[in-house]
């Protein structure tokens, strides 16, 4: 089901601040009323999210040069660093 993200015609309402989510099916008409409080909501624009992008595989240089510290597994299960 979608998360749709409503806000008050006046806001701010005491109980919902400057807006809620609320999920319901996807068919079902947008509402028109606060399920808390009753006071007129309307939908609004859902914020986009900001996801990062690698630009390039990691890789241990890198990752030293980042200022990390590389530790390889040996065979006896410890790890030693690189």
């Amino acid at each position: 089901m979608p998360l749709r993200r409503y806000a008050p015609l006046k806001p701010p309402c005491r109980l919902c601040g400057e807006g809620f989510d609320h999920m319901q099916p996807a068919a079902a008409r947008d509402l028109n009323a606060c399920p808390r409080c009753g006071l007129e909501v309307r939908r609004s624009e859902v914020q986009a999210v900001n996801s990062p992008q690698l630009s390039a595989p990691l890789s241990v240089s890198r990752a030293r040069q980042a200022g990390f510290k590389v530790y390889k597994r040996t065979s006896g299960g410890e790890f030693e660093l690189q």
